[in-house]
């Protein structure tokens, strides 16, 4: 958890300071060349991206910030439904990687997707996570 939020946090800092820098020293960085002005706007436009996908997890990470400093989490009793996401090496080898499994909250009636590994379908996990980063563990094996 702390690795993403610092991460994130720092590149924050780091796509704010270059967008200004770039902004800032526009006309001698940029505008002084042949396609200048597409280079300047390209750039631009990369680093709010860049930005907004670092702002996201940034907030994900504050939002559980409360949960990490308090020492708790969510715990619940989860049934693996479905595999959300599916990947095959390419390699020839054959091995396929089944990823962030869709869950039944049992106690709430509802569906939840988590990065996880190593769980089956069909059967029953108490797990604890953090609701919007979505780290996880897996506690125990009910079934």
């Amino acid at each position: 958890f702390w690795t993403l939020f610092y991460v994130s946090l720092i590149g924050l800092i780091l796509i704010c300071i270059l967008l200004i820098v770039s902004i800032v020293f526009s006309k001698r960085i940029f505008l002084q060349r042949k396609y200048g002005s597409v280079l300047l706007v390209v750039s631009v436009c990369a680093l709010l991206l860049f930005g907004f996908l670092t702002a996201k997890h940034f907030v994900e990470c504050y939002k559980d910030l409360s949960y990490v400093t308090n020492d708790t989490y969510v715990e619940e009793e989860c049934k693996v439904i479905e595999y959300t996401r599916i990947e095959r090496d390419l390699d020839g080898n054959g091995q396929i990687s089944y990823n962030d499994p869709k869950l039944y909250v049992i106690d709430t009636d509802e569906y939840i997707i988590l990065n996880l590994q190593g769980v089956e379908i069909g059967e029953t996990y108490l797990i604890r996570y953090y609701p919007n980063t979505k780290i996880c563990e897996v506690v125990e094996k009910i079934s």
